[in-house]
């Protein structure tokens, strides 16, 4: 069937009608129906050049659009509508946009960092504030004008010969200023960093030590005024002098007596006098103090190391001690003397015979005080002993480790004994482990060689150093003060 042509103008209208209502609701937001997604509000200052409908955007995608804008207690409260799928942290942001710096207003959300998420009807915070273009145009305004106003002052003084030649003058003067401070700084450079660094340097140093110097000059002057005020008493040797004339007098005579004795020395007469005019007395003092000198400084290099310890015998049940004196004059040479207060120090056989029967031999020991005198040399972390060794000849040798903290020691002595019990010759292991300079403890095993008098040992001392030993003869010292 053929449409008329009144039909066919109707159908292409009707068409159109259909395309513009379509673009209409397309462009303009209209919606049928109820609106999807979710509300969220936002306060700002100002929403200058932003409209309802206009885009909200996160990150440069568009999440959504401007519901409405109204007016609350001064400020302007935006209904923004986000679209159902784009979920927003707590704690975002709004700010308005531009595109440009005339262009289309939008809001920017900044998101959460928040667990939860926000939900209809919830209300966001302002990040930032809106410039007003309007106020800023007008500030800038007022700007330029004065601008002009200063422009116009400087093309008046400026503006002639006479002004041209002087700003010449002036820019000639800067220059050569500029030149020369240039060249002094490169000249000195090196001066002028180490005097700021020593100005730093003594900044720092007098703030730390200015309320100590202010404290001492606070007691000096306090001092002082309290010594004054005895002198105007007439109190003391000085408040005396000066207001008792006797003894001003006496001085002025003492005084002259000294400067006799001066003219004396002058002169050469009397032991003084020689001293400074006899070049061979001085000549022996000098000799006699060089001497003294080099003894002195003999000792002072003399080290002493003064000691006690002990050691419990485990299958004796005993206790033997050590007194030591270690000196050392040397870092590779030193004497060793120590007593010895041994359990087994004297062993004495009594042989009874009863009858025909067989001799009942006793043995019986005494403590004994023995003595060690010992001389050694040392080579890196080895050192070796010999002498003297409870009362018999022995050699010994130790090595140090972890800078002396631990020793090993190995002793031997006693090669012709008088005690039955004691065959072979006494041989002995020892290690000794120093903590806190003073103490120490050692552990080891004695008289191996001989069966029935092995045992081991253990025990600790403690020993003192010379500077320990002058701290305490001085403290003992004040004290019977």
């Amino acid at each position: 069937m053929r449409l008329s042509a009144e039909a066919r103008v109707g159908l292409v209208v009707l068409l159109g009608v259909m395309v513009l209502t379509y673009m209409t609701f397309t462009v303009g937001g209209y919606r049928f129906g109820r609106e999807t997604g979710y509300r969220l509000f936002a306060l700002f200052d100002t929403v200058a050049g932003l409209d309802s409908k206009s885009g909200i955007k996160v990150a440069g995608v568009e999440v959504g659009k401007v519901e409405t804008i109204a007016l609350q207690d001064g400020q302007a409260k935006v209904t923004l509508r986000i679209k159902p799928e784009v979920k927003l942290r707590k704690g975002t942001q709004a700010a308005v946009r531009a595109t440009g710096l005339l262009g289309e207003k939008y809001i920017e959300l900044i998101p959460g960092k928040e667990e939860s998420y926000l939900k209809d009807g919830d209300a966001l915070t302002e990040s930032e504030k809106v410039a007003d273009l309007d106020r800023l145009i007008n500030q800038f305004s007022g700007v330029a004008a004065d601008i002009k106003t200063v422009s116009e002052s400087l093309r008046e003084a400026l503006g002639s010969e006479e002004g041209k030649q002087s700003l010449k003058e002036i820019v000639a003067s800067i220059r050569e200023l500029s030149r020369n401070l240039n060249g002094t700084v490169k000249d000195n450079r090196e001066n002028f960093t180490k005097a700021v660094a020593n100005i730093e340097e003594a900044s720092s140093s007098l703030k730390a030590d200015l309320p100590k110097l202010l404290e001492s000059l606070n007691r000096t002057s306090e001092k002082l005024e309290a010594i004054a005020t005895k002198v105007e008493k007439g109190e003391g040797t000085l408040g005396k002098l000066v207001q008792e004339e006797e003894i001003y007098n006496k001085l002025d005579s003492a005084l002259e007596g000294l400067n006799n004795i001066t003219k004396k020395v002058e002169k050469g007469e009397g032991t003084i006098g020689k001293l400074f005019t006899d070049d061979k007395a001085y000549d022996q003092i000098t000799t006699a103090l060089e001497g003294l000198s080099g003894a002195v400084s003999r000792i002072e290099r003399f080290k002493t190391v003064i000691g006690f310890r002990n050691e419990y015998q485990f299958d004796s049940e005993e206790n033997k001690g050590y007194f030591s004196v270690h000196l050392q004059p040397r870092e590779d040479k030193f004497y060793l003397l120590e007593l010895v207060d041994d359990p087994r120090g004297r062993v004495t056989e009594t042989v009874t015979q009863i009858g025909t029967n067989a001799p009942v031999v006793e043995l019986k020991s005494d403590r004994r005080l023995k003595i060690n005198a010992e001389f050694g040399r040392r080579f890196s972390d080895v050192a070796l002993r010999i002498g003297l060794m409870e009362n018999t000849f022995g050699a010994g040798t130790d090595l140090y480790l972890f800078d002396d903290a631990l020793r090993f020691s190995f002793d031997a002595w006693d090669f012709n004994s008088d005690d039955p019990l004691n065959q072979h010759v006494h041989l002995k292991g020892t290690a000794s482990l120093s903590f806190f300079k003073y103490l120490f403890i050692q552990g080891g095993y004695d008289n191996f060689t001989n069966k029935k008098l092995a045992t081991g040992f253990a025990g600790g001392g403690i020993r003192f150093e010379d500077d320990d030993l002058k701290y305490l003869i001085g403290s003992g010292a004040l004290r019977v003060k």
